[in-house]
């Protein structure tokens, strides 16, 4: 039962924090291209942004570590699951993906933190927000491939 609340907080906490990931290179990008001072706004939407994907990450890493039962079949048979196409994406694909993701948007909330200038933290966080949103697209299991999943996954 634990397994199936964390997969469906896991599943539906990727929608937050794609949208706020839109919703802040939308802001960082018009700041950037219009010259807008860094606000506070700014700052509170990048923060949000990041947290979401914190708490995301969390979900993720106990679903992989504590609850899911990929992770230890996959992990016992490693040379073979790599040939699964299900299996390589759930135990590594996928939380590498995240992770690098993870890392993009930290970086680059750390450096736009420390630039001196607002032209300059907009232009900092738009790239790297970019960077990492490409990697979430890239780690998304969308239902079109042999290893998706539902857009909206039910209990």
């Amino acid at each position: 039962m634990l397994y199936a609340v964390v997969l469906f907080l896991h599943s539906w906490l990727r929608w937050g924090v794609v949208v706020l990931g839109v919703l802040t290179l939308g802001a960082s990008l018009s700041g950037w291209l219009r010259g807008r001072d860094w606000t506070r706004s700014d700052r509170r939407l990048q923060l949000s942004f990041v947290s979401a994907f914190d708490l995301q990450l969390l979900l993720g890493m106990t679903l992989y570590f504590a609850l899911s039962p990929l992770t230890p079949r996959s992990m016992d048979a490693l040379r073979t699951s790599m040939s699964v196409t299900v299996l390589r994406f759930f135990s590594l694909e996928h939380p590498v993906m995240m992770l690098l993701a993870l890392v993009a948007a930290h970086v680059a909330s750390a450096l736009s933190r420390r630039a001196d200038d607002s032209g300059r933290k907009h232009r900092v966080w738009a790239v790297g927000l970019l960077v990492a949103l490409l990697f979430i697209a890239l780690g998304i299991p969308w239902p079109w491939l042999s290893h998706g999943r539902p857009l909206l996954r039910g209990f």
